[in-house]
């Protein structure tokens, strides 16, 4: 198969190359469930034992079982940045106090951007975009996610019902018989379901606590999420500058990828299957050099395993790959290595077995 074909393959297979999941550490950290230490002690641990990163971080009494799942239930909202900002939801907040709830800017800035407001009059982003503060796409961003604030019938992941639903503290069907109860009641869904028995007190509380958490870790993601799009215009913009001049000089762009570690053998046993899928963290330990600055293709081509999808974690985010592999594009340049983390979802033809690792790994520079 020549570069060309392979191109094509790749671009077939680009549906499954998609990011799916924003890392759960960093929903823990950017939503000050956890300390950045806290989690550096946690994945050690992980390294060490092989076990899930929550477990480990609710034996350590980081966080307790309805935080951890409520992260899990929004995990797949903040990957990019339209589906964080479809993720607001709660009490409408001014600009500042997000972006401060955000750290994205400074108490010290906020205050300085306000003292300018008063002299001139103008918009708070406005001033915080010409002070150097804030960025002009991070600016519309922000602004898009505070316009879905407050709007209590726009249903996203954080909506209060849906976060009670997915820490175990109501049913759907406790949910959907609040609905029917408050139609016309002129009450807060809360409120019905309190009065209904459906909830206590205390885990309306706990809910609201934790969706003041995760809007501001969605705010991050949205925010964290714009240099990546910036990026893609700059490369775009060297791609085109590199057609003009390449008849006067070219540098060949090369890579190379070289597997450090990894095991040969990857057994699946009764349970794995009963689960429904197998974490292998760390599986892949890999050097690639690349000396394009467009980046390179990363191709995962599949063998032996039977599976329905694998998601892939380790460079930069995490992508989701179909039972044929796929190709990865990721903006890299230099010397890197990287270790990546898998889990093996299965499908009804997967069974329990020992078989050859199920990915074989390559790279080209992208031209």
């Amino acid at each position: 198969m020549n570069k060309n074909e392979k191109k094509k393959e790749g671009q077939e297979k680009s549906r499954y190359c998609l990011p799916v999941k924003r890392r759960l550490g960093r929903i823990l950290v950017d939503g000050s469930f956890i300390k950045p230490e806290t989690l550096t002690a946690a994945l050690a641990e992980q390294m060490r034992t092989n076990r899930l990163l929550g477990d480990i971080l609710i034996d350590l009494g980081a966080i307790n079982r309805a935080e951890l799942e409520a992260a899990l239930w929004v995990q797949r909202d903040f990957s990019t940045i339209e589906d964080s900002i479809r993720a607001a939801a709660g009490v409408r907040r001014m600009l500042g106090e997000l972006l401060l709830s955000a750290r994205r800017i400074t108490r010290d800035q906020l205050n300085e951007a306000l003292d300018e407001q008063k002299k001139t009059g103008e918009k708070l982003g406005e001033i915080l975009v010409r002070l150097g503060f804030l960025d002009p796409r991070e600016l519309d961003i922000a602004l898009s996610f505070q316009s879905r604030l407050g709007e209590g019938k726009v249903r996203s992941c954080l909506s209060l019902e849906e976060l009670l639903v997915s820490t175990g503290y109501i049913t759907h069907e406790h949910l959907n018989d609040a609905l029917e109860r408050q139609r016309g009641s002129g009450k807060k869904l809360s409120e019905v379901l309190v009065e209904a028995g459906h909830a206590k007190q205390s885990h309306i509380e706990h809910g609201l606590q934790i969706q003041e958490k995760l809007v501001a870790a969605a705010l991050i993601a949205a925010l964290s999420l714009a240099p990546v799009s910036e990026a893609a215009a700059a490369r775009s913009s060297t791609q085109v500058m590199s057609t003009q001049i390449q008849v006067t000089a070219r540098v060949l762009a090369r890579a190379s990828l070289q597997v450090l570690r990894q095991p040969t053998e990857l057994i699946v046993t009764d349970a794995d299957i009963r689960r429904g899928y197998l974490d292998v963290n760390a599986g892949s330990l890999v050097e690639i050099k690349n000396n394009s600055r467009a980046g390179v293709d990363l191709t995962f081509e599949t063998r032996g395993l039977p599976f329905k999808e694998a998601l892939v974690s380790g460079f930069g985010g995490e992508v989701t790959l179909g039972p044929n592999g796929g190709i990865v594009t990721r903006q890299i340049t230099g010397t890197n290595v990287v270790v990546f983390n898998y889990r093996f979802v299965f499908d009804e033809s997967s069974q329990a077995g020992t078989y050859a690792w199920p990915f074989s790994l390559s790279v080209n520079s992208v031209e």
